[in-house]
Formats: C-alpha cells, structure tokens, sequence
C-alpha cells in the first residue's frame, strides 16, 4: 500500500516542480554594451528587442531583424564579402526558415566573383 501512495506523491511533485519551472521563462538580461567587442552594434540591437517587446518565436526575429540597422562593411574584415551577404540577404527578404538559408545561399554564391 505504501509503493503507490510514494509513487503518486513523487508524480505529484515532480509535476508541481516542472510547472513552477516552466512557468517563468527566463529573459535575457540586458548586457553592457561598453564591454562588448562593438558597442554601437550592442547597443543597436538592445534598441531593436525594445521595439518588439510583445512578440515571441519568429515574429520577435523578424521585428528586432528589420529594426537592426545593416552592419557597417568597411569595418569586416572582408568588405566584399560583406556586401554580397548584405545583397543576398536583401534578395530574399520574404523569405523564412529554410528557404530563405537556401535563397540567401543561392544568391551569396552568384554574387561572388
């Protein structure tokens, strides 16, 4: 009599524990921006995930993607690179998921010399 109640009671737990953890998603804390490896950049895409406080999954992408500013192509270490990418990317804008890593790869390809 003893094994069920401990098992029921242990099942109880274990789902009262996966709620509580499930409950309260953990949000990324802002970092600081002075620390990172490009400051503008952080602080470009801290402004971004403001702007889309309300989204979630591939909307939330979408919003803080449209909201970054493009990346500064003088500063790359390969400028033309760069520039393809930023073209391709461009390209395939209504794209998502796997079509558009596929669209983007595609377009990256012609564009190089």
């Amino acid at each position: 009599m003893k094994k069920p109640l401990a098992s029921i009671l242990y099942a109880i737990a274990a789902a009262l524990f996966a709620s509580t953890a499930l409950a309260q998603p953990a949000m990324p804390q802002p970092t600081d921006c002075a620390k990172a490896r490009n400051p503008e950049r952080c602080e470009a895409r801290q402004k971004a995930r403001a702007a889309c406080p309300d989204k979630r999954g591939a909307d939330r992408r979408q919003c803080v993607k449209e909201h970054m500013p493009p990346p500064d192509c003088s500063k790359a270490p390969n400028p033309a690179r760069c520039a393809a990418m930023q073209a391709a990317q461009e390209a395939c804008r209504g794209k998502s998921g796997p079509d558009y890593r596929q669209c983007v790869r595609n377009a990256a390809a012609g564009a190089k010399p």
